[in-house]
């Protein structure tokens, strides 16, 4: 199929990573791979941090702007030439999506979302989420990956008609094992590593490093040392959440590509991202590939890329006790932990990569009209 993608957050190929755009690239790969002719159909970014009415109505009427203008470019190609399926990554109420509706309608197409999210923003977001519902209930398919997601849109759309399930995956090409980064020379080689990976910004992220902070200053007698990957504008105050650890069992990257945080992965024995709140968790998969065990908070997505007791070791959220448990856990029995690094590398291998995931993905995006 002719296929316009679209991702309303950002695209896939802005400049500032994150797990979106990620996933909305893997996306765009795996289509592509099953013999799909892909393109980017807009740039436009709808997503905003405010739910300022002055700003939705701006946002509403620039994607307005842009739908016309991509009807125009559609409708005077030949039939041949023109999309066949619209498909929209993760809109929301913070990204509604007011342009792939109104190109289905004028082009007569299919019109799929994937990853249609409500989240837990709260009544100042009422407008804009009642925005992005206008789209979710046009879509002939709405593909989700967390059963969050799907218990939304059952409710959302009173039945579970035009629902498909696809499980996280990720891309293996140039992800092979990686040689580890050098450790400082002052850490004794039989202890322990753990890393942490993430963005230093306000919201999930940040509260995530302080969770990791207050879980790990209290087993300061226990054998382990940590590498902490990220930058970002909250750099400042997350190192001050660390200040009670001492600092000689930290080591600080600094934000780094994703190729050289693979190779400090491969310098550690534990992956420690707390994924409080997490909606997917596509770094628990990145670990998994290099070979680590995860210990984190079973909620949302983390659950569909950590399996308990076998790739991992999953708390019930905010049980920083539980969690503290698993960690020592882990920490205490090295061959139990190598054990669930194995099992991690083949877990995202088998199941999670992006070959694996191209029939179910082939699938969902069949549809009978």
């Amino acid at each position: 199929m002719k296929i316009a993608f679209y991702a309303p957050i950002k695209p896939p190929d802005h400049p500032i990573p994150s797990g979106d755009r990620l996933i909305a690239g893997n996306l765009i790969k795996a289509m592509r791979l099953a013999g799909n002719d892909v393109h980017l159909a807009s740039r436009y970014i709808a997503y905003s941090k405010r739910s300022d009415v002055e700003i939705l109505v701006a946002r509403r009427q620039g994607a307005l702007v842009e739908a016309a203008m991509l009807i125009n470019k559609y409708q005077t190609m030949p039939k041949h030439e023109q999309p066949e399926l619209w498909v929209t990554y993760h809109p929301y109420c913070k990204a509604p999506d007011w342009i792939g509706p109104r190109i289905a309608d004028a082009l007569a197409i299919p019109y799929v979302t994937i990853e249609a999210a409500r989240t837990g923003q709260g009544d100042q977001w009422q407008e804009w989420r009642a925005e992005a519902q206008k789209g979710i209930r046009q879509a002939n398919r709405n593909i989700w990956f967390k059963p969050t997601d799907r218990d939304y849109l059952t409710k959302l759309l009173g039945g579970n008609e035009t629902l498909c399930h696809m499980p996280p995956f990720i891309d293996l090409a140039g992800r092979g094992k990686a040689a580890p980064a050098p450790l400082p020379l002052h850490w004794n080689t039989s202890t322990p590593v753990l890393i942490t990976v993430g963005m230093m910004r306000k919201g999930k992220k940040d509260r995530n490093f302080f969770m990791l902070a207050e879980i790990l200053e209290p087993m300061q007698q226990e054998p382990w040392n940590l590498i902490i990957v990220g930058g970002g504008p909250e750099e400042k105050a997350v190192k001050e959440a660390f200040s009670g650890i001492s600092p000689e069992r930290i080591h600080w990257s600094g934000e780094v590509n994703s190729d050289n945080v693979a190779t400090w992965m491969r310098a550690a024995e534990i992956f420690v991202w707390p994924g409080w709140r997490e909606p997917i968790g596509m770094v628990y998969l990145e670990a998994a590939l290099q070979g680590l065990p995860s210990v984190a908070f079973d909620n949302m997505g983390v659950p569909l890329v950590v399996r308990h007791g076998e790739t991992g070791l999953l708390a019930p959220l905010d049980d920083q006790d539980t969690y503290r448990k698993n960690l020592k856990d882990l920490l205490n029995d090295t061959e139990r932990a190598a054990n669930m690094g194995a099992n991690a590398s083949r877990f995202v291998e088998q199941r999670r990569s992006l070959e694996a995931a191209i029939p179910q993905l082939g699938k969902c995006l069949t549809i009978s009209q």
